[in-house]
């Protein structure tokens, strides 16, 4: 760690001007857009290779990041037998191809055949063993959703112990109706993650997700990224069965497939046993990957309140070096979430030489792009009991960098109290409050925000909104569809291509400092409205499964 700070020291004299200079009195609440743009160049800059877990890159992230918030005075907020310290490892599981896979499946029963692998079915390991050799009968469960608080249960009267579900991406799209599933805003119900936590509560041995019609990959066969620590699992096999596939197996009496999802997407569906059970049989590489989260703390200065903590985060990793795009393959994550985290650094200095009332956790999460592992191993094996954890603010949205707003949209703020204080801050700014302007994207799921609110912890996913100061809202879509069609996850998401306006990164850490003070100094902790989707549907179950029903 010595020597990858003199490397960092190093750079930072060569890259001169670059480099991130901070010439604010060290009590001053203000936040330029000077600091923010010198850390961004900084901080996705080729210095930092990509920035992905488990390499150089990796090494060479963490070591600044702790090297400024100990220069600000942020004091160190992980555990280590040693005491406090200022990274907490996070053990993952990836896969890699074997090429020796057999890759077979076979179905018995009403229909007795093989599958074949790459054009009907594709399978994905969702456990941690190298072999996977598992089979039960195959139940289609519409889209796999049980939502008592809708009135909607797709494992009506079925048992899926042993069993491998086939199940529909999504949630149902319900013309008129907007009570059930949020209207138009994906709800909780329609992420595979919340779906694959209900599987295994009843005890399913596998789920395939039907391809939309589309084809399926014969790339050789991986499986999904997951924490180390969850053992235990039942659901090993995943993957995706091609919706011609179904059609095949569907029994005569169930009608064509067309008809089965029509009644998928109507309550009062009932699962269809298909009377044939599949066996798997495959095999790939895992590999234990060590990263790490970097966790920072102002401690709260008053006695009462300080043990709660509102935690501030932003993902510190991207996708590193892969494949060369027009001759560039250090993929830098400007926006993603270079634009978060030079946010995030800016808070933690202007709040270490201003305690409020609860105390301030600074999160920089590793592994978000490999599905939030970072952020849901702070919350369920962090430094932090989650009922000590009052609020979560992530930031991870970049529009910020198109330019000043003349809204706001943080998501998540119809769901909780956090949404008055949002109302509150945005009054005093001068700025309206808005509604999610991109509902069916579901980017409050996608995000550092999402393990937070499973685990029951009012969180928010900051935004400004899309109506610009100097641009009008459709220019600002516009500049955004560009950005997820041509850079996003690619190595074009850099500091030239993105930054266009960087007033408005200005007005956004002041919107996020503002409602962080709101919520740190309130006098009752951020509570979940009646009715909430996390609150009903149990999220306090979001680190562990219970026991199968």
């Amino acid at each position: 760690m010595r020597r990858i700070g003199k490397v960092i020291l190093a750079a930072v004299a060569a890259l001169g001007s670059a480099a991130p200079a901070v010439a604010q009195r060290p009590d001053s609440l203000a936040i330029t857009a000077g600091e923010l743009g010198a850390r961004l160049r900084f901080f996705s800059s080729d210095f930092f290779e990509g920035r992905a877990p488990g390499t150089r890159g990796e090494a060479l992230t963490t070591a600044y990041l702790t090297s400024e918030l100990e220069a600000f005075g942020v004091r160190p907020g992980a555990r280590a037998d040693s005491g406090a310290a200022w990274l907490q490892p996070v053990s993952i599981v990836t896969h890699r191809a074997d090429s020796t896979s057999p890759n077979e499946a076979r179905l018995s029963g009403r229909v007795t055949r093989a599958l074949e692998h790459g054009r009907e079915v594709r399978f994905s390991n969702l456990g941690g063993e190298a072999e996977v050799r598992a089979g039960g009968e195959l139940v289609f469960v519409g889209y796999g959703i049980h939502a008592p608080v809708y009135g909607w249960d797709d494992f009506r009267g079925i048992d899926m112990r042993g069993k491998i579900a086939v199940a529909l991406l999504g949630e149902p799209e319900l013309p008129g109706d907007t009570t059930r599933f949020n209207g138009n805003r994906a709800s909780r119900y329609s992420w595979s993650t919340d779906k694959i936590a209900e599987l295994e509560r009843r005890g399913a041995v596998g789920v395939l997700w039907l391809s939309g019609g589309r084809a399926l990959s014969r790339a050789p066969v991986t499986g999904t990224r997951r924490l180390a620590a969850r053992g235990g699992r039942t659901l090993t096999v995943g993957g995706l069965m091609h919706d011609s596939t179904l059609a095949a197996l569907l029994p005569r009496s169930a009608g064509p497939l067309s008809a089965v999802i029509g009644r998928a997407q109507r309550p009062g569906f009932r699962p269809i046993a298909l009377g044939t059970r599949l066996d798997v049989t495959f095999r790939t590489r895992p590999v234990p990957v060590t990263s790490h989260n970097v966790v920072g703390v102002v401690p709260g200065r008053n006695p009462q309140l300080a043990a709660e903590h509102v935690v501030l985060s932003a993902h510190w990793d991207a996708y590193g070096i892969g494949p060369a795009v027009e001759g560039d393959s250090i993929y830098n994550g400007a926006l993603d979430d270079g634009s978060g985290v030079t946010a995030l650094l800016a808070l933690a200095r202007v709040f270490a030489a201003h305690p409020q009332e609860r105390s301030l956790t600074f999160l920089f999460t590793t592994a978000e792009e490999w599905g939030l592992l970072g952020a849901e191993a702070f919350v369920c094996q962090g430094p932090l009991p989650a009922d000590r954890i009052a609020a979560n603010l992530n930031l991870d949205h970049g529009i910020e960098l198109m330019g000043e707003m003349k809204d706001a949209a943080p998501l998540g703020i119809e769901l909780s109290t956090l949404g008055r204080n949002v109302a509150d801050v945005a009054s005093a700014m001068g700025v309206r409050v808005s509604p999610d302007p991109y509902p069916t994207e579901g980017f409050f799921l996608r995000a550092d925000n999402y393990p937070f609110a499973r685990a029951g912890i009012p969180a928010l996913y900051m935004a400004m909104g899309t109506d610009g100061v100097h641009r009008p809202k459709a220019a600002v879509d516009s500049i955004v569809n560009d950005y997820l069609q041509r850079h996003y996850h690619r190595p074009s998401d850099e500091y030239r291509t993105v930054v266009l306006d960087l007033r408005g990164a200005r007005q956004f850490a002041e919107f996020v400092r503002d409602v962080t003070i709101s919520v740190a100094n309130a006098r009752t902790r951020p509570a979940w409205l009646p009715g909430a989707e996390f609150e009903r549907a149990g999220a306090a179950d979001g680190c562990a499964a219970p026991p199968a029903r």
